[in-house]
């Protein structure tokens, strides 16, 4: 197991060392992320530096990926330096390298900082994200809540309002309905609970009624609490019933449709607000908008994204790490990270006007993660090495209420049984 004694003088030490010897670190993401995200920042780190030089393994494929690799490196000894986990994967993954000292709690290394860095970086909320069991083992780099995308003409044609997008389910469902009778190739809106590659939508609709997937142990579902599992079926058939969403149609096909200015309204990640912008090319007056929750007093939104974490047991190569992690999850790091795909930036010193304060004032329409920031809440993960085929049969019982060949009630119930069952393997 790691040791956390000391830790400012051995970060100091190896530093000193590192002056000595350039300290190579080699790191782990996604390959959708690397070349946008990872290479731009991995380059300014080096350059700004000569002690440490950072490189990226050839890239996984997605998140799945990401976590099948850690554990197969934590087999075979072969782990990276340092990794981008998803956060609803983390704990699993956290409290298996723990258990095998290949991990490092990041709290000892924040401990190490001077006084009042935290604060000045973090909010306790975002850093929960990369939490587990009570400790840091994850900084987190990329979130995302949830946003509309929409088509202000679509909606000014429809008779809405651009300027005050609908607060409401029920209004966003009215105006969708209006948006789809301006002709037969318009679409209202796209919320594709039932394709999506992860459960991510779906926990959507259960925190947005203030509820929550799992208990605070991670073994036990809680989603079925006062009817949450059985009105978020009512809320996704409802969509289908009202004739504003059509699940026959892919979600590539629905982004098309939308970006070709053919659908009014699109659920989506922030992550996604440069490409589909650029996608778009002024085509129609794109705009954004906080997402909806039944519950405004309790209700939250759960954070996709990822969280850097330490997987050496090498020192000099830990300290060498924390510094890296520390500038990407850094004003500078999350100030780049956001301009240049739309999330949710991680770090309060990235939203101080001269970053991205002026920014958003001048770009509304990548403001939106901004103001819901206060929103963000955990994006649950199963125990055990099922959560893949937890998602992918609870999708075929969604897409079933949906259709209409299922009630909400027979659905909702079958989402809790299959995950009570599967998470136990």
């Amino acid at each position: 197991m790691l040791k956390h004694i000391a830790v400012a003088t051995t970060i100091a030490l190896a530093m000193a060392g590192a002056a000595e010897a350039k300290v190579t670190i080699t790191c782990l993401t996604t390959a959708g992320h690397l070349t946008r995200q990872h290479e731009p920042l991995m380059q300014r780190f080096n350059e700004m530096q000569n002690d440490i030089e950072v490189v990226y393994a050839a890239p996984a494929k997605d998140y799945s990926d990401v976590h099948l690799r850690l554990f197969r490196g934590s087999a075979t000894n072969t782990l990276p330096d340092c990794a981008f986990e998803a956060f609803n994967q983390l704990p699993s993954l956290a409290r298996a390298l723990d258990a095998r000292g290949q991990i490092a709690d990041l709290g000892a290394l924040m401990a190490g900082e001077a006084e009042g860095w935290k604060e000045a970086n973090y909010t306790d909320k975002m850093l929960d994200l990369g939490r587990v069991d009570g400790k840091q083992y994850g900084m987190p780099f990329n979130a995302s809540v949830i946003q509309w995308y929409y088509n202000a003409d679509l909606v000014r044609q429809a008779g809405g309002d651009p300027d005050a997008f609908p607060t409401t389910w029920e209004g966003v469902i009215e105006l969708a309905g209006k948006i789809s009778a301006l002709g037969p190739d318009i679409d209202g809106m796209a919320y594709s609970v039932e394709q999506w590659s992860d459960d991510w939508p779906f926990q959507v609709l259960i925190l947005q009624q203030g509820g929550r997937m799992l208990n605070e142990a991670g073994d036990t579902v809680m989603f079925n609490q006062n009817d949450h599992h059985i009105n978020a079926m009512k809320l996704a058939r409802s969509l289908v019933e009202a004739g504003v969403y059509n699940p026959d149609v892919n979600q590539g096909d629905q982004l098309r449709q939308f970006t070709v200015g053919k659908m009014g309204i699109y659920a989506s990640s922030p992550a996604g607000a440069r490409t589909t912008e650029e996608r778009v090319g002024g085509a129609f007056d794109l705009r954004s908008a906080v997402f909806t929750l039944t519950n405004e007093a309790e209700g939250l939104l759960p954070s996709g994204g990822n969280a850097a974490i330490i997987t050496t047991q090498d020192p000099e190569k830990i300290a060498a790490a924390w510094e890296y992690i520390k500038f990407i999850t850094g004003p500078e790091g999350q100030e780049f990270a956001a301009k240049i795909t739309g999330y949710l930036p991680t770090n309060l010193g990235a939203l101080a006007p001269e970053r991205l304060g002026a920014y958003y004032e001048a770009n509304p329409y990548y403001a939106t993660p901004s103001n819901q920031y206060h929103r963000a809440g955990p994006w649950a993960g199963y125990p055990g090495t099922q959560s893949e085929k937890i998602w992918r049969d609870q999708k075929s019982v969604i897409r079933a209420v949906m259709l209409g060949e299922k009630t909400p009630e027979e659905g909702a119930a079958e989402l809790v049984s299959i995950a009570e069952t599967l998470m136990k393997r």
